[in-house]
C-alpha cells in the first residue's frame, strides 16, 4: 500500500487532506512535522473543524488528534494487528522508532511486510537396509517378487527453496561445492554439473524463477541412499507451494523417475519409499504394485536394537549405478537368482526375528545377509572392506553388512551390549570413523518458514 495517500504535511490544507483522505479511500491521513508522525486525522475530524472555521484552506494542525493508534516495526505480530482491526480500526500506521511511517496496515492487506520472504524448507532421512536388497530391481520383481527389511536413521538430506520474483534459477550444493545459474528453465540442460538436481528440476517443471540451496549430513556414495534422499527433500520444497500436493507414494515415485528413468541411473526402489515413508517397513516390490508396511515394533525393543548397532564409515565412497548395472545382467542367471531368493528368506526371518524381540538373532541374520549378497556382484566388495569385516567380528560383533549397493560407504554392525565398547574402540583403533544415531520414523518432512530480507 502506498504510504504516500496517507501522509500530510502538518502544514498542509485542509482541502489537500481531504483530497488524500479521498484518495486512499479509509477516511484517515496521517499528519508528519518533520519526517515524524505526529498524529492523525480522520474526515470525521475534519468535518468538525469546518463547522466552525469553514474554510478549506485552514491547517490540518488545527484538526490533530495526538492520542492515535500505531504499532512500532519490531512489535508487530499478526495477532496484534487482527485485534486492532477487531476494534473497528480501519487503518494502523507501522512506524520506525523515529516514528517514520513504514507502511499502514488496513483489512486489505493484512500481510502488510514486503521485507518478509517465504523459504520452503524440507529435510528426509537416510536408510539402513538390512536385507532384501537386490531384490528391489524392476528387472528381478518384475518376474518374481521382491521384498526388502529397512529403516530409517537420524541423517539428512536438506532442501531450502526461495521463489524468485523472475524466472532466473539458480541452484546450489553444498556438498558438491557447485553452482549453476540460468536465465529460465529452458536452458536447463544435463551437462554433468549437477544433473541429479536437474532430472527432479525438469519433472516438477516450475512456473517460477527460484533459489534452491541443498546439503546433507552424510557424505555422497555413502551407501544410505543418499540420491533418493536429497530427490525426496527437493520434492517436498516444491510440493509446499503446489495447491494439488503430491502424495507419499507419488513424492516417492517421481524421485524414482527423475533418477533411474530422466537420469538413467541403475538402481532399486526401496531407497525412495524409505525416505519418504520412514521408520521400519517391510517392503514388497511385485510388477503390478508397490507396497509400503510399516512395522510395529515396541518402543523397548527399538531401544535395544539402536544400542546394539553401529554405524561405521569404511572410508571410501561408492559409485552404485556401476554395481547396480552390474547386478542387472547377473540376476537373469539361474544362480543369482537363488541368492535373491535366500536373501528374500532372511528378510522375512529377520522381519520375524525384529518383531519378537530376538535381536541376538537378528545379528545373526544379518551375518548371513551380508555373505549371501556378495555373491550378487563382484563389485559389491573389495579385500580391504573384507578385512574391516573379519576384523569386527574378530572383536565381537555378530554380524553386519556394508550398507547400499557396495564397494564402499558405511558398515553397520550388531553387537552385544557388553562387548560394544571394545568393538568400537578396536574399530577406531583401526583409524575407521564411528558415527552415533537414532532411528527416525518421521520419513520427509516439510515446512514454510517466513524470513527478513537484509538491508
Amino acid at each position: 500500500m502506498k504510504i504516500d495517500k496517507f501522509i500530510i504535511s502538518k502544514n498542509d490544507s485542509i482541502e489537500h487532506a481531504l483530497q488524500k483522505i479521498d484518495d486512499n479511500s479509509l477516511g484517515i491521513i496521517f499528519i508528519e512535522d518533520n519526517g515524524k508522525i505526529i498524529g492523525c486525522s480522520t474526515d470525521g475530524d475534519i468535518r468538525r473543524v469546518l463547522l466552525i472555521e469553514k474554510d478549506l484552506n485552514v491547517k490540518i494542525s488545527r484538526c490533530v488528534n495526538k492520542d492515535f493508534i500505531f504499532l512500532f516495526e519490531t512489535k508487530v505480530t499478526k495477532e496484534n494487528i487482527l485485534k486492532l482491526l477487531d476494534s473497528r480500526i480501519r487503518a494502523i500506521p507501522i512506524l520506525d522508532q523515529n516514528y517514520k511511517m513504514i507502511s499502514v496496515v488496513s483489512q486489505k492487506n493484512i500481510d502488510w511486510n514486503e521485507k518478509e520472504k517465504i523459504i520452503s524448507k524440507a529435510k528426509s532421512p537416510v536408510r539402513v537396509s538390512f536385507a532384501g536388497g537386490g531384490t528391489d530391481l524392476t528387472e528381478y520383481f518384475y518376474k518374481q517378487d521382491g521384498v526388502v527389511l529397512n529403516t530409517t536413521i537420524n541423517k539428512f538430506a536438506h532442501a531450502v527453496l526461495e521463489k524468485r520474483g523472475d524466472e532466473k534459477i539458480k541452484i546450489f550444493s553444498n556438498d558438491l561445492n557447485q553452482e549453476v545459474v540460468y536465465n529460465d528453465l529452458s536452458e536447463l540442460k544435463f551437462d554433468g554439473k549437477l544433473d541429479l538436481i536437474k532430472s527432479v528440476i525438469k519433472l516438477l517443471n516450475p512456473d517460477y524463477g527460484f533459489e534452491l540451496y541443498t546439503y546433507s549430513d552424510v557424505p555422497p556414495g555413502s551407501g544410505l541412499g543418499g540420491s533418493a534422499v536429497l530427490l525426496s527433500a527437493i520434492i517436498g520444497t516444491f510440493n509446499n507451494f503446489r495447491e494439488n500436493k503430491f502424495n507419499d507414494y507419488e513424492i516417492a515415485e517421481l524421485a524414482f523417475h527423475a533418477e533411474r528413468v530422466e537420469l538413467g541411473l541403475a538402481g532399486g526402489w526401496q531407497d525412495q519409499y524409505a525416505t519418504v515413508f520412514g521408520g521400519f517397513n517391510f517392503m514388497e516390490f511385485k510388477n503390478h504394485e508397490n507396497i509400503v508396511n510399516p512395522l510395529r515394533i515396541p518402543e523397548n525393543i527399538i531401544n535395544e536394537l539402536e544400542d546394539s548397532l553401529i554405524l561405521c564409515y569404511s572410508g571410501l565412497n561408492h559409485n552404485s549405478g556401476d554395481i547396480h548395472e552390474d547386478q542387472k545382467e547377473n540376476m537373469n542367471q539361474e544362480e543369482q537368482q537363488e541368492y535373491a531368493k535366500i536373501s528374500k528368506d532372511i528378510a522375512y526371518e529377520m522381519k520375524s526375528r525384529l518383531l519378537k524381540g530376538r535381536l541376538d538373532d537378528f545379528g545373526e541374520l544379518l551375518h548371513k545377509a551380508w555373505s549371501v549378497k556378495k555373491n550378487f556382484s563382484s563389485k559389491i566388495t573389495t579385500p580391504f572392506l573384507n578385512d574391516i569385516y573379519e576384523y569386527a567380528l574378530q572383536n565381537g560383533a555378530l554380524g553386519g553388512k556394508l550398507l547400499g549397493a557396495g564397494g564402499g560407504g558405511y558398515f553397520l554392525f550388531y553387537v552385544q551390549t557388553y562387548k560394544k565398547i571394545h568393538l568400537m574402540n578396536s574399530l577406531k583403533e583401526r583409524g575407521l570413523k564411528i558415527e552415533t544415531f537414532t532411528f527416525d520414523n518421521i520419513g520427509l518432512r516439510s515446512w514454510i518458514t517466513k524470513e527478513k530480507y537484509e538491508n
